[in-house]
């Protein structure tokens, strides 16, 4: 019974990122979330207390895994540049192994409290973390964390967004050495 109700789980999490991605937050409501898993909106509650609760997990799963993926970045030996273009083509090749949570996630996050920052902003952190080696090893040029932050992640997220509105032909992969490259023309020292 715990396996089903697992299951049931990793489901409504899927039928959520699926329609929100597709649709926006407001497709999201309880009853298309059931009836994407097939099952009553009365059972979408004996899984998860209300919709922003569902909402959460599935933000919260699809992050820690995207985050887990880049880890090994932040204590890595390799240049820098060689680590923001891995970066870089992780982001890209998540997107195109699962655009929708790539989007749910990072194109269209849902509404998050202050308490959950530590999910929320897991990659920042990690991304900030590997810049502010750079920067004493004087690998990169000297920026504000926050601000190094907003260049890499405007460039990097530019591209998804833009497959997902048409303008650019997928797969996001084919970005990356051009990405990887503006990148850093910013960053240089």
């Amino acid at each position: 019974m715990l396996a089903k109700s697992a299951n049931t789980r990793q489901k409504l999490m899927a039928a959520t990122i699926r329609l929100v991605a597709q649709g926006g937050d407001g497709a999201a409501t309880i009853r298309n979330i059931a009836s994407e898993v097939q099952i009553t909106e009365g059972a979408v509650y004996r899984h998860f207390r209300s919709k922003d609760e569902l909402c959460w997990e599935a933000y919260k799963r699809v992050v820690v895994q995207m985050a887990a993926e880049k880890q090994g970045l932040v204590t890595s030996d390799a240049p820098i540049r060689d680590r923001l273009r891995e970066w870089i083509w992780l982001s890209f090749s998540y997107y195109d192994r699962n655009s929708e949570a790539f989007t749910y996630v990072l194109l269209n996050p849902p509404k998050m409290k202050a308490k959950d920052e530590d999910v929320t902003k897991a990659q920042g952190r990690l991304f900030q973390a590997m810049f502010k080696q750079a920067i004493h090893a004087d690998s990169v040029r000297s920026l504000p964390l926050d601000v190094a932050l907003c260049h890499f992640g405007g460039l990097m997220l530019n591209i998804p967004r833009m497959i997902n509105e048409g303008a650019l032909a997928g797969p996001a992969t084919q970005y990356v050495e051009e990405t990887a490259n503006a990148v850093w023309r910013v960053f240089e020292p």
